[in-house]
């Protein structure tokens, strides 16, 4: 506490002032509250604002030392030293106060002057309020209002000060950033109240899993409020949360507090009724030699994370060289991706898919390729994810079924026989509202019945909840497009949705077909899923057929389709026009024309 000098005005003796009547009323009237202490810091007189704030009866004053009224870690942390004030001096503190009876405290400002007589005088002003409101602006400022955890702007203050301090120790530290998998489809599917309710249980399990050793650094009101914390969880926003490990013995122990996270957040949550599977990817970051300051640190624990997401998530990694790379190439894929449809670099790819019982190609599946302005060809395992993520997928979903329709359509006035146009679908289409209008414009404009339309889409699209997309799919049911089922198996297979949502094909994914002739295992599950789909009525194709030992047994099993590189690969609309099947009077007229020049006739 500072001294300065200042002398009273109020009372001008702590034996005679207060019998003064000209200093009776004011002392007794005045709104703050007025003591008049011995020497040695007892109360000898209190004015009645003070009584209220002490809760002491004015017969019951006399006797209790000031000190004794006040919060022991404030007397220790304000050097409440009456003692040692000098004559003509006045001392300010704010502290904490004890009212009598109910042991409550109240935050007071103290301004005590020592008198010319030896007495004090000690004036008192409480300030909970002021406190209290003060208290709330800061966590506004500092606190995510729906977890209570640490936000963006305290995170920063937080690791700043943790880098110092592992600097002054000569000691490791990490930063762990966690993104939420499978997030924002419970938003989407479940709404936002939904969402947040999660976010909220996932801040409970994480203040769990990172406690003790790895202690939330939480701050708190007062004094506590400006001391760093080793270690510390934060929410920056959305689904994204930080924990900031210090003081490692060695950078691998973060690993140890990933795995903790890791498991807490595996177990399901109950949410609107639901059983929701959340989990987490998690990236980490070393101090010093993953990033200097807290803006670099992020940094590479962000593209950490996204690694360990890339990998199918619930996993952790920790930051590499080579890591950067890797993310400094796929932002530069976004931002080319994003003018990719302009430039017109888009384009489709057909492969056909063969009828067992007929042998002819009964349709075709529209693969989308992207060639960038320089000739470079991307793989669409590499810019797919990029473009869902960055929300580009729904355009460029609207450009692949337009082309297609078009195709389709061309297809049938050259006189090839109709067959179907397989498209794939994304599950960021149909949550959107108006993609059934839109899907009905494009073969409106196109001219193509929905008879010759069928869309290709995921597991994972009917597992979600989205009202959007099981109102969709009913009203593509409607209008006569076909749905498939793609990649059947290498998701979260529900036998509920097969019948409940009216699917038409399973395809099986390749992976399995491939382990068909080597691998008992695949043919067994192979078998398993033929015999599924054919008691729930629904047609089978097998992807990815690339031997004649495939083929032949999948033929056996029942697939009424094939497709894979034993046919053909994906081919130009051009090139694959040799295989496509033509109508019965293209085939006819080519026959009386073969015959008349003696040319041989081409059997589709």
């Amino acid at each position: 506490m500072n001294d300065e000098s200042r002398q009273s005005t109020l009372v001008p003796a702590a034996n005679a002032g207060i019998d003064d009547g000209r200093y009776r009323a004011l002392f007794e009237q005045v709104s703050c509250g007025v003591l008049v202490l011995a020497p040695d810091g007892t109360i000898q007189a209190a004015n009645p604002a003070a009584h209220r704030l002490l809760g002491y009866e004015p017969e019951r004053s006399g006797g209790v030392g000031l000190k004794a009224l006040c919060h022991p870690e404030d007397v220790e942390r304000e050097h409440l030293d009456l003692d040692s004030l000098a004559p003509g001096l006045t001392a300010r503190a704010v502290c904490r106060l004890r009212r009598v009876g109910d042991e409550a405290w109240f935050w007071a400002e103290l301004s005590a002057t020592r008198l010319p007589d030896g007495g004090i005088q000690a004036i008192l002003r409480d300030i909970t309020s002021e406190r209290e409101a003060a208290s709330r602006i800061r966590n506004l400022a500092y606190f995510d209002a729906l977890t209570g955890l640490p936000n963006r702007e305290l995170f920063r203050e937080q690791i700043d000060k943790a880098i110092e301090r592992c600097r002054r120790v000569d000691k490791p530290m990490a930063l762990l950033f966690l993104d939420i998998d499978r997030f924002k489809t419970v938003n989407e599917s479940l709404g936002h109240s939904s969402g947040d309710v999660l976010l909220t249980e996932i801040a409970d399990r994480l203040r769990a899993a990172v406690r003790g050793g790895d202690s939330i650094g939480r701050l708190t009101t007062g004094s506590d409020a400006q001391r760093p914390a080793g270690n510390g969880l934060s929410r920056l926003g959305g689904d994204e949360f930080t924990v900031v490990v210090a003081d490692l013995e060695h950078p691998q122990d973060a690993a140890r507090v990933a795995r903790r996270i890791l498991h807490a957040l595996s177990r399901p949550f109950q949410v609107a009724g639901q059983e929701i599977y959340a989990g987490c990817s998690i990236g980490i970051a070393v101090w010093p030699e993953d990033g200097a300051n807290s803006e670099l640190l992020l940094r590479s624990a962000d593209i950490a994370m996204y690694h360990a997401k890339s990998r199918g998530g619930g996993a952790y990694a920790f930051f590499s060289a080579t890591m950067n790379v890797s993310s400094t190439r796929r932002l530069a894929l976004e931002s080319r991706l994003r003018r990719a449809l302009e430039r017109d670099e888009f384009r489709l790819v057909y492969q056909p898919i063969r009828d067992t019982q007929t042998g002819r190609v009964s349709a075709v599946e529209a693969l989308l390729r992207w060639v960038d302005g320089s000739g470079q060809s991307i793989s669409p395992a590499e810019f797919i994810p990029i473009a869902e993520e960055a929300g580009l997928i729904v355009d460029i979903g609207a450009w692949v079924l337009r082309t297609a329709c078009r195709q389709g359509r061309a297809w049938l006035d050259e006189g090839f026989a109709p067959i179907r146009i397989s498209v794939n679908i994304s599950v960021h289409q149909l949550r959107r509202t108006g993609i059934v209008d839109a899907i009905d414009q494009i073969l409106f404009e196109s001219n193509l019945g929905p008879q010759s339309l069928e869309l290709e889409i995921t597991e994972s699209s009917m597992l979600d909840a989205n009202p959007n997309i099981s109102a969709a799919i009913g009203r593509l049911t409607e209008m006569g497009i076909g749905l498939a089922l793609d990649d059947f198996g290498t998701g979260y297979s529900s036998l509920s949705a097969l019948q409940r949502f009216p699917i038409e094909r399973l395809k099986i994914d390749r992976s399995f077909v491939n382990g068909v002739g080597d691998n008992a295992n695949d043919e067994s599950l192979v078998s398993a899923i033929v015999a599924l789909a054919k008691r729930l009525s629904i047609e089978v194709v097998a992807e990815g057929v690339e031997t004649e030992e495939q083929a032949r047994f999948l033929t056996e099993l029942g697939c009424r389709e094939l497709q894979g590189y034993l046919f053909s690969r994906p081919l130009p609309p051009a090139e694959i026009e040799a295989m496509l099947p033509r109508e019965a009077k293209a085939v006819a007229a080519a026959g009386a024309t073969a015959a008349a020049t003696g040319a041989p006739e081409r059997l589709e």
